[in-house]
C-alpha cells in the first residue's frame, strides 16, 4: 500500500475543502473504480480516492487515512474478500467497542496503528495545555480544574462519543457562558452546572434531538470555521503582547518570542515532513510534536527570554506529585445548598447548565461534521454517541470539580492531522499523556515555551479558514454571502451558538421567502366532464405550479381573475405540492370567492390525503362549486397537518 491524497471527480471547488460536502455522505468502501475501471474478483474496484483535500497543518497528507493498491498487486489481491481489502487503517474500529479483545500487536500494521494514534494524542496534550489554563481563566478557577476537566472529559469524551478523531476539552465556549455563574456564586457551582449540563446532554443525545444538526445549512458552516478560526487567532496573539501592547522586534524578548513561534511553524510546515519523506525512523513522529520539542530544546538551551507555561499558569500549577489529583465528589460549596435548598439551587443552574449543554452539543456536533470530511475512513461519526459521549464527559468532570467543556475543533485537527483520526485511542491517550504529565512530569512540562504551542495553533488557523469562501463573491446568492459574513462576525464577537442560532434562522427565512415567490400559473384550455350535464371541450384551466405553504398562500389568491372568469373553472395542481393547512385553507378560500359568484371550481391532481383534508378544513364537507377529481395519475404524498385533527385521515402510501 501507498501513501496518496487525490481530489474525487465530484469536489465542489467552491466548498471548504475541510467540509462535508452537502447531501453528500462517505462511501461505504474506500475503493473506487480508477479510469481504467478495474475490478477486484468479486467486483469491487481496485483503487481509492481521499474524499476531498485539505490543508494538513504540516504539509502532508493527513497520516494513515487514504490508501491506494499498487496496479502490480491487483492479480494476487483478486482472491481477497473487499472487507479485507481495505485499509485496516481507514477502517478502525472505535476501541470501546472492542474493549476486552486482546491487541494483536505482533501484527505490524495493527501496531503501528496504535503507535500512530498514541503519538498523535501527546502531541494533542500538549496544545491542550494552554487552551484548558486560558479557559479557566476566562471561567474564574485554578488552572488547574482545566486541566483535570480536559483529562477527565477529554477522555471519556473520546471513549463514549461519535466517532475517533475529537478532542475534547475545557473551552472558551462554555466558559464564558459560566463566568458569571462562578463570579455570583463561586467556583464549586461551576462543578454542579458541569455535572447538570452533562445530564440534560444525555437525556437530549438519547432522545435523538442531536440529528437537529442537520438543520445548518452550508453557509452556516462555512461561517462557523472562518469565525472559528478568527477566534482562535484572537487567542492565540495574546501570547505575543506584553502589557497589552505587541512586542517589539527590536526587543530580546520579542525576537525570542517571534523566531521561537516561527522556527515551529517551520519545522512543523516544512522541515519535520521532508524529513519524513526521507527518513523511516522519523515517520513516527508527528510534526507538531517534532517542531514543539526541539524549538523548547533550543529555547531553554540559548536561554531565550520567553514565556513558559509556568510562567503563564503558575508554579503552583506545575508542582507536580499525587497532591494535584483532582478530589471525587461535588464541591461542599455546591453539595450543601443542594441537600438543603434543592429547588432554588437547581434554579441557579439550570439557565446555564441549558445554555451549556446546547453550546457545548452545537460545537461538539459541528467539529464532527467538520472531521467527517476531512477524514475519509469509511465511516460517518454518530451525532446520537457524541452527545450522549460530551454529557458522560461533562457529568464525570462535574463529579471531580471540573467545569466542564466540549470538542475543540483546534485540537481535533492537529490530532487528524498527526494521524489520531484511525483510533479512538488517541483522544484517550491524549487525556492519559496529559495526566501523567501533570503528576509527574510537571516541572519538564512548564518549561515548554507557550508562544511554540501558539505556532501550532496558528498554523492550525490557517488550515481551518475556508479561503476558497473569498472566491464566492458573485458565484453564489447573495444571501449566501450574507449568512457566512454574518456568522464568521457573531462567532468572533459573541459566541457560536448564538452565530449558528441566527444564521440557520436567517437561512430558513431567506428560503422560505424565495419559495413563496416561486408559485406561479400558466391558463389554456382543457377538456371537462362535469358530474352532472354534457361535455364541455373548452374550458379555462390554471397550470399551477410551485410550493404552496404557508409563505405563498397570498401570491396563490392573486393568481385567478375571480370575477372575469366562466361559470366552470379547472385548477390543475400537478406541478403544485400542497405542504400545510394554510396550504388547505387558501385552496378553499379560493373556492368560496368562485362560489359566492355563482361559479365552480374543478380541482384536479391533487394527493388523496390533501383531497380529504380539504373536506375537513371546509366546515361541513366540500360545497357544491368546489369538486375534487380523482384520477389513477394523481400525485402522492402527505400533507403536514394536525394529528390529532386528521387522524383518520391516512397518508397514502405509494403502490
Amino acid at each position: 500500500l501507498t501513501l496518496t491524497t487525490t481530489l474525487l471527480p465530484w469536489t465542489n471547488c467552491f466548498a471548504h475543502p475541510a467540509l462535508p460536502i452537502p447531501n453528500a455522505r462517505p462511501p461505504k468502501r474506500l475503493f473506487a473504480p480508477d479510469a481504467g475501471g478495474g475490478s477486484t474478483g468479486d467486483g469491487g474496484p481496485t483503487s481509492t480516492t481521499a474524499k476531498g483535500k485539505s490543508i494538513p497543518i504540516s504539509g502532508t497528507p493527513f497520516r494513515g487515512i487514504a490508501r491506494r493498491v499498487s496496479s502490480s498487486n491487483v492479480d494476487d489481491l483478486e482472491s481477497v474478500p473487499a472487507s479485507q481489502l481495505e485499509s485496516i487503517v481507514a477502517n478502525a474500529k472505535s476501541l470501546s467497542s472492542n474493549m476486552g479483545k486482546k491487541m494483536d500487536l505482533t501484527n505490524p500494521t495493527l501496531r503501528t496503528k496504535y503507535l500512530t494514534a498514541m503519538t498523535a494524542g501527546l502531541a494533542v496534550s500538549l496544545a491542550m495545555v494552554p487552551e484548558a489554563v486560558s479557559f479557566s481563566f476566562v471561567a474564574g478557577v485554578s488552572p488547574l480544574v482545566g486541566l483535570w476537566t480536559t483529562v477527565v472529559l477529554g477522555f471519556l469524551a473520546a471513549l463514549f462519543g461519535g466517532r475517533a478523531g475529537i478532542c475534547s476539552s475545557a473551552s472558551g465556549a462554555c466558559a464564558v457562558v459560566v463566568a458569571a455563574l462562578c463570579a455570583t456564586h463561586g467556583s464549586g457551582y461551576l462543578a454542579g452546572c458541569a455535572a447538570l449540563a452533562g445530564i440534560i446532554q444525555i437525556i437530549a443525545g438519547s432522545a435523538g434531538m442531536a440529528k437537529l444538526i442537520r438543520l445548518v445549512p452550508h453557509p452556516v458552516m462555512l461561517g462557523f470555521v472562518n469565525g472559528l478560526a478568527g477566534v482562535m487567532l484572537k487567542a492565540q496573539l495574546t501570547h505575543f503582547k506584553s502589557a497589552g501592547n505587541f512586542l517589539s522586534f527590536l526587543s530580546p524578548e520579542g525576537r525570542a518570542t517571534y523566531g521561537c513561534a516561527l522556527l515551529t511553524m517551520t519545522l512543523v510546515r516544512f522541515v519535520i515532513p521532508k524529513l519524513q519523506e526521507k527518513v523511516e525512523a522519523v515517520k513516527a513522529i508527528p510534526p507538531t510534536l517534532g517542531g514543539v520539542v526541539i524549538s523548547a530544546a533550543i529555547a531553554r538551551f540559548f536561554k531565550w527570554p520567553i514565556k513558559t507555561l509556568a510562567d503563564v499558569a503558575g508554579a503552583e500549577t506545575f508542582k507536580g506529585g499525587l497532591s494535584v489529583l483532582p478530589k471525587i465528589g461535588l464541591p461542599a460549596s455546591i453539595w450543601t445548598p443542594l441537600v438543603n435548598s434543592p429547588l432554588e439551587t437547581l434554579k441557579i443552574l439550570l439557565p446555564y447548565a441549558v445554555t451549556m449543554a446546547c453550546v457545548g452539543s452545537i460545537e461538539s456536533l459541528l467539529t464532527l461534521q467538520l472531521l467527517d470530511g476531512i477524514i475519509d475512513d469509511g465511516t460517518r461519526g454518530s451525532t446520537k454517541r457524541e452527545v450522549i459521549g460530551q454529557g458522560i464527559g461533562n457529568l464525570a468532570s462535574g463529579l471531580t470539580g471540573g467545569i466542564g467543556g466540549c470538542a475543540l475543533i483546534g485540537q481535533s485537527l492537529i490530532n487528524a492531522q498527526s494521524g489520531g483520526g484511525v483510533s479512538r485511542l488517541s483522544g484517550m491517550s491524549c487525556s492519559l499523556f496529559l495526566a501523567l504529565g501533570i503528576v509527574c512530569f510537571a516541572p519538564l512540562l512548564g518549561t515548554i515555551p507557550i508562544v511554540a504551542l501558539a505556532g501550532v495553533m496558528l498554523l492550525v488557523c490557517q488550515s481551518t479558514f475556508s479561503w476558497g469562501s473569498l472566491r464566492l463573491f458573485g458565484k453564489i446568492p447573495n444571501l449566501d454571502i450574507f449568512i457566512i459574513a454574518l456568522v464568521t462576525f457573531i462567532t468572533v464577537k459573541d459566541d457560536l451558538a448564538k452565530a449558528v442560532l441566527v444564521g440557520t434562522l436567517t437561512n430558513a427565512l431567506g428560503f422560505a421567502w424565495k419559495q413563496s415567490t416561486a408559485i406561479s400559473a400558466t391558463v389554456s384550455q382543457t377538456k371537462l366532464n362535469p358530474p352532472s350535464g354534457p361535455i364541455l371541450p373548452s374550458i379555462k384551466s390554471y397550470n399551477v405550479n410551485g410550493p404552496l405553504f404557508f409563505g405563498s398562500t397570498q401570491a396563490f389568491s392573486r393568481l385567478f381573475s375571480v370575477k372575469e372568469d366562466p361559470d366552470d373553472i379547472v385548477i390543475d395542481f400537478t406541478g403544485v405540492r400542497v405542504f400545510d393547512h394554510s396550504a388547505l385553507e387558501a385552496i378553499n378560500s379560493i373556492a368560496d370567492r368562485y362560489g359566492s359568484l355563482g361559479k365552480r371550481v374543478y380541482l384536479r391532481h391533487l394527493s388523496s390525503d390533501c383531497a380529504k383534508l380539504l373536506g375537513k378544513v371546509h366546515e361541513g364537507g366540500l360545497p357544491p362549486y368546489e369538486v375534487i377529481e380523482s384520477n389513477r395519475n394523481d400525485p402522492i404524498y402527505g400533507v403536514a397537518a394536525n394529528p390529532d385533527i386528521y387522524k383518520d385521515v391516512p397518508v397514502p402510501k405509494s403502490g
